[in-house]
């Protein structure tokens, strides 16, 4: 039992960072190796072939192009209500909770939801075990137990090991999925307990859930860093993680000599990550409501007392790391006072905002630390050999890693949602930044700085420049020379990725509003500092147009699209259909908009415009090119779908309208309707 509990404690603090990934997500990955020239056409096609297999072979009927027209018609607007941006709100969610979970709800008593019993899976008959996972033939049961032994031995008994050997932990993973696997029918009484007799669980019934629901999150995690979910076969995952053994074994181990200084700098940042970890998870049980108040602050001082300790030593150690870690107790100690504030029970808004000052601590940490903290072990791949390796084995270890960018960019984006969620309290991340580069410590991951909302509205675009923390892209001309720019020139993008980057940000309607006269002002200044060429955009090919809309719709939902074949190839898939591309483009270009009289094409154009030249321009374009106002109307709808925002009152003085209340009283009176000016924003996703 000791093990057992030692293990679960390892992986839940294992499971704290954790990506959703899905069919769509792979095939897309697999399909830009395809373009970069990683893979063959042969390789791409063989991998593709592993992704989209299923348990039962479904035989199709060949649909000729009239029954494919017929078929997407029929799903158009399904996939419109699929593409649509939802809105993001800047008190977000955890991660690893159900989109669908209520928070309103106190389960402190039973610690799950009735409907999250089904996440945690049943147990299944392994059918096939992969070659080298044990010696010898045996049951279920001691599968099982030879697994929780092999996953003690890695994870708990030697861990230091997994630095030098990273392909044990890849096995041990394999092992733990044996491992969970059978904890599902050891307790399936208590599963079937739970569902009959919810909400009065009894305790032990509890405990049983608790474990359960702790491993099927580090199952999740472990899953989905290998480009998994919980879709795919116990038999698939095992592959999965084999195949990485097999790819990692043979690295070369390249031994670095630490100081006694640097290996207890090593020693006390685990320490306090692993302390200010369990502090996060606290706040992240209450701000569910899995916990009760009592249990909450019991936990909550155990957490306070050991993230001090540590932060006492780590302030002690050396001058060259003292400041940072000075930095670090800061926040935290005024993270502290937020919930000193809030007491004597805090809301989940107020937990929430407490959880993305760790999430900020913890980004300086991880920037910082790395010319700090030294491995003892690192791999050298260099001269690995891919011959021992199937076709489809390449592919999916390049699905590995092209899942790894993947995270990244989505933590990125998870880490601005939870700074601007603090500063827009009052919390000045700012002054921490700017000491700590004084210090000599560039923190690059995060790159923007924001304000309260009152005072963003505020701002000039020195202000959106100056807010800019990340780096300038290089630009280059048509002979490959870096561009020079001015002062002014500088100034223009940093302001125009700070606009950008905020933008992406904010969606909910009511704190755009708050901020949307200075976004106009800011967005004409950009917009006017680049020229656009109206004759070359008019006379495109109309491909051009569908591949800048397919990056759009992938922007919206998280995948890299990057032209309209990834996008043909994205709807094939969700809803089996057959067609080609140039297919699909002629169908679209005069296929009519949902029930509107406005045709797809039309839109579509509109959508690439508003998004190049932004909302004043693009409507006095439109009015010059005798576009009407149901078109208009239908592409800033269209537009805000694929998470492009337009702004009305912009919109409307391009038009020729004195505001947009004027537009919304012609539109009424052309087309008979009789929308007030709130109804059309609501109307045009505004």
């Amino acid at each position: 039992m000791k093990i057992i509990i030692k293990i679960l404690l390892f992986f839940i603090l294992l499971s704290s960072h954790v990506e959703s990934t899905s069919i769509v997500d792979e095939l897309t990955a697999l399909n830009n190796l395809y373009k970069e020239g990683a893979i063959s056409k042969e390789e791409f096609s063989k991998a593709k072939s592993i992704l989209l297999k299923t348990k039962s072979e479904v035989t199709q009927k060949e649909k000729n192009y009239s029954e494919e027209t017929r078929i997407e018609k029929k799903n158009k607007k399904i996939l419109e209500k699929e593409i649509v941006k939802k809105e993001k709100k800047i008190i977000k969610q955890n991660n690893y909770v159900s989109e669908n979970y209520d928070f309103s709800k106190d389960i402190s008593n039973t610690f799950i939801l009735l409907k999250e019993i089904d996440e945690i899976g049943n147990y299944k008959r392994i059918d096939r075990i992969p070659e080298g996972m044990f010696k010898t033939k045996q049951s279920p049961k001691g599968q099982a137990s030879e697994a929780m032994m092999k996953m003690y031995d890695s994870f708990v008994r030697a861990p230091k090991l997994m630095e030098k050997y990273p392909d044990r932990m890849m096995k041990a993973m394999g092992y733990f999925e044996i491992f969970f696997n059978y904890e599902l029918e050891k307790k399936k009484k208590s599963i079937e307990n739970f569902k009959r007799n919810y909400p009065n669980i009894r305790w032990d019934i509890k405990n049983d859930i608790k474990t359960l629901y702790s491993l099927n999150k580090a199952r999740k995690t472990m899953r989905e860093s290998m480009g998994l979910n919980l879709n795919n076969t116990i038999e698939e995952a095992l592959d999965r993680y084999m195949l990485m053994y097999s790819f990692l074994k043979d690295s070369k181990k390249i031994e670095t000599k630490l100081s006694s200084k640097q290996k207890k700098l090593n020693k006390e940042s685990a320490k306090f990550k692993k302390n200010y970890g369990s502090f996060k998870k606290t706040l992240e049980l209450k701000s569910e409501k899995r916990i009760d108040l009592e249990t909450f602050d019991k936990d909550l001082k155990k957490d306070i007392k050991k993230v001090r300790k540590s932060l006492k030593k780590l302030t002690n150690l050396d001058s060259k790391t003292n400041n940072l870690y000075l930095v670090t107790s800061e926040i935290f100690e005024k993270s502290l006072n937020s919930l000193n504030n809030c007491k004597p029970e805090c809301n989940r808004e107020e937990l929430i905002k407490v959880i993305d000052t760790v999430n900020f601590n913890n980004a300086i940490l991880k920037d910082a630390e790395k010319n700090l903290i030294k491995k003892r072990w690192t791999q050298n791949m260099d001269n690995l050999s891919m011959d021992k390796f199937s076709d489809e084995e390449i592919a999916s270890i390049s699905l590995v890693s092209n899942n790894l960018k993947l995270k990244k960019k989505k933590d990125h984006k998870l880490l601005q949602e939870s700074i601007l969620n603090i500063e827009a309290d009052g919390f000045e991340t700012d002054q921490y930044l700017d000491r700590l580069s004084k210090e000599g410590f560039e923190i690059k991951s995060i790159t923007m700085s924001y304000d309260t909302i009152d005072n963003m509205k505020r701002w000039a675009m020195k202000d959106w420049a100056n807010s800019w923390r990340g780096e300038l892209p290089e630009i280059k001309d048509k002979s490959g020379n870096l561009i020079e720019f001015t002062d002014e020139n500088i100034r223009d993008i940093k302001a125009q990725l700070a606009y950008n980057a905020f933008s992406s940000l904010i969606n909910t309607p009511s704190l755009n509003e708050t901020v949307s006269e200075s976004i106009k002002e800011i967005s004409n200044l950009v917009n006017n500092s680049s020229e656009f060429d109206l004759d070359s955009w008019l006379n495109q090919d109309f491909t051009i147009t569908l591949n800048n809309y397919s990056q759009l719709v992938g922007n919206s939902l998280g995948v890299q699209l990057n032209d309209f074949d990834d996008l043909t190839y994205a709807v094939n898939k969700l809803y089996g259909s057959n067609m080609t591309s140039e297919e699909y483009a002629d169908h679209w270009k005069s296929a009519q908009y949902l029930d509107s009289t406005s045709n797809w094409g039309d839109v579509t154009m509109g959508v690439d415009l508003i998004e190049q030249v932004g909302s004043f321009d693009a409507a006095s374009i439109a009015k010059d090119l005798g576009a009407d106002l149901q078109t208009v109307a239908d592409s800033i709808y269209a537009a805000a779908n694929v998470g492009v925002s337009t702004d009305l009152e912009a919109a409307a003085k391009g038009l020729g309208y004195n505001s947009f209340a004027d537009a919304v009283a012609a539109y009424n009176e052309k087309y008979g309707t009789n929308y007030t000016e709130a109804e059309a924003r609501e109307a045009l996703g505004q």
